[in-house]
């Protein structure tokens, strides 16, 4: 084995175990011991190569949010605006539904990826690194989702526009976050592998319904 993948070897079990951990526990519940034992390493290696745990949750985070944004482009949903703006109707809610079966899918599986038991974990319990995944991750992925919506309904104000976000947002993560009860409710062990899909249809098509009634409901305001 060459000097250079001794030390590359070393970081890649300190990464998978890190990512692991944090799934399992969360950043308060895991220790930068906790993850030297688990990657077979001893602790100084840790800080050799990462620093701090929250450097080392970052990384890990970070690793987390480049897969999803490689998804989302290699599923063609990441548009710059000006290609937005050349879109038709039916082309944007196509493209709404595709982010949302993505994201849904990203979320639920079955399984659910590592990032949204992540996520999950550091929305319950967050961590010093928030800020840092707000304005690196959940900032971005909020905004795309809006400009989709703005061009669905150009007559909205931004304030509707990001309630209508965030609603979106809302009914995908309660599928995640009541996994549990709705296994329980439902009499099953797991999810059906085409719920992802299912639930991003209905998502999207409520949501579009709702978007329309505010876009009629704010043109008879501008009319009087």
């Amino acid at each position: 084995m060459s000097t250079q993948r001794g030390p590359e070897a070393t970081r890649e079990r300190l990464l998978q175990a890190a990512a692991n951990l944090f799934a399992e526990r969360g950043f308060h519940g895991t220790t930068a011991r906790d993850i030297a034992g688990r990657g077979a390493v001893n602790l100084a290696a840790g800080h050799y190569h990462f620093g701090s745990k929250k450097d080392l949750y970052l990384e890990v985070l970070r690793a987390e949010f480049s897969k999803v944004r490689r998804e989302l482009s290699r599923r063609r949903v990441i548009r710059p605006p000006a290609e937005l703006d050349r879109l038709s109707r039916p082309q944007l809610m196509k493209l709404l539904l595709t982010r949302t079966e993505v994201m849904m899918a990203m979320l639920i599986g079955p399984p659910p990826s590592l990032h949204s038991t992540l996520m999950q974990r550091e929305m319950c319990d967050p961590s010093e690194a928030l800020p840092v995944i707000v304005a690196e991750f959940i900032q971005p992925m909020m905004e795309e989702l809006e400009q989709i919506l703005q061009r669905l309904a150009p007559g909205i104000g931004a304030e509707v526009v990001e309630s209508c976000a965030f609603s979106m947002v809302g009914q995908a993560l309660f599928y995640r976050f009541t996994m549990p009860a709705w296994l329980h409710i439902k009499r099953r062990t797991s999810y059906p592998r085409d719920l992802a899909r299912t639930v991003a249809a209905h998502i999207t098509e409520f949501s579009l319904g709702g978007l329309e009634r505010l876009a009629h409901q704010h043109g008879r305001q501008g009319a009087k």
